[in-house]
């Protein structure tokens, strides 16, 4: 079985570097994780995407464009299932909410990223999307 999700890699600028928006796992709250979350049915990608970052981080993002999809494994009870997640870049517009879902919600640097307690699915989606994040946001910001 292959469940279906959708999320966000939320960037803004601060000073002259760029951060990326983490909020902590409702499961493990010394984990940070990207918000992400199920697409609803009658949803698209983009709509869940969007949603699920507004629904974890209380942050509302623009999406600039898709950066692929990444599967791992999860067992919820003996079943073992595959997720799917297809990811956005997004940029930052405006925080709405403070600690939605009671989560902890905080931009880290690229380096900061790095070393944090995260899927290491994550952290490996996240370095093979890096040059392509780096070169779109250095862009935007015309340097």
């Amino acid at each position: 079985m292959i469940e279906k999700r959708a999320g966000g890699i939320v960037f803004r600028q601060n000073s002259s570097q760029f951060e990326y928006l983490l909020v902590t796992s409702n499961s493990n709250q010394n984990r940070w994780i990207f918000p992400a979350g199920h697409v609803e049915d009658g949803e698209t990608h983009k709509i869940a995407a969007v949603r699920e970052v507004l629904e974890e981080a209380g942050v509302i993002a623009k999406i600039m464009f898709d950066l692929g999809n990444f599967q791992y494994y999860w067992y919820r009870g003996t079943k073992k299932i595959i997720i799917e997640t297809d990811m956005y870049l997004m940029q930052y517009q405006k925080t709405v909410a403070i600690q939605p879902e009671g989560r902890q919600v905080q931009f880290f640097s690229l380096n900061q990223i790095m070393n944090l307690n995260i899927w290491e699915e994550s952290r490996e989606f996240f370095k093979k999307v890096q040059t392509q994040i780096q070169n779109f946001v250095s862009q935007s910001s015309g340097k």
